[in-house]
């Protein structure tokens, strides 16, 4: 092996977009289905987006856009090959979506966000309450890709994928999660703005119930998978 100075030019201008056409080569089905998702939730999120405001829907859909720029992000890092950091920045996803939920379900939890008082871990807690899978995600991404632990100090090179690696198939199932999590948070944030909600019913004011149709639940699992998102419980 041999090293060379310009050792990081060579891994973004000659080895990485040759890894990341081999991303694209193999995910690009997955990617166009994800896009489509995050194409419904940024349709009710972007015109509610305010410079600086405080307001429950400005805050939450800066909450929601920031979700979604990590999202971005985290498939940027997976495609040129970084597949274990990639876990490790989609955490933040869950983190940004599960403290819109905790503002969107306890009263004073907006107050306590803009005065920079709101616990995230707390935001976790709460989100996992009204949406059990945000809990079992969450410790995933926490336990085997953001605490350092044994696994880290393997050798994992940064190398052009293969179909059906697995960690190639746990990067994109989990990718179609946290899409799909992106929008059945926007929708209930923005219910009201929603002609025909997918996911959420009414049940008093200011109360939600997930409820999806049996369809919708059809589609669901063809999108996510079986056994993607499951309970911690």
């Amino acid at each position: 092996m041999f090293v060379t100075k310009d050792i990081v030019i060579n891994q973004i201008h000659r080895d990485g977009p040759h890894i990341a056409k081999s991303f694209d080569r193999i995910a690009e089905n997955d990617l166009r289905e994800i896009s489509s998702v995050i194409a419904d939730a940024v349709g009710l999120m972007w015109h509610h987006l305010r410079f600086e405001a405080e307001d429950f829907r400005s805050t939450c859909a800066g909450l929601l856009n920031s979700a979604l720029s990590t999202f971005l992000a985290s498939i940027e890092v997976a495609r040129h090959g970084y597949r274990r950091p990639y876990g490790a920045i989609a955490r933040g996803i869950v983190e940004a979506l599960a403290t819109t939920l905790h503002i969107a379900m306890e009263p004073g939890a907006l107050a306590r966000f803009h005065d920079g008082k709101l616990d995230p871990t707390k935001s976790v807690s709460a989100a996992r309450k009204a949406f059990p899978p945000f809990g079992h995600l969450y410790g995933i991404l926490s336990n085997h890709f953001v605490h350092i632990n044994r696994a880290h100090s393997g050798l994992e090179p940064t190398k052009r994928y293969t179909k059906d690696e697995e960690p190639l198939d746990f990067i994109l199932s989990n990718m179609r999660v946290h899409a799909w999590l992106i929008y059945v948070v926007t929708e209930l944030v923005f219910y009201d703005d929603v002609p025909e909600p997918r996911y959420w019913k009414k049940i008093a004011q200011n109360q939600f119930q997930y409820d999806p149709s049996d369809d919708e639940m059809a589609w669901q699992r063809q999108f996510l998978g079986d056994e993607t998102l499951q309970s911690d419980d």
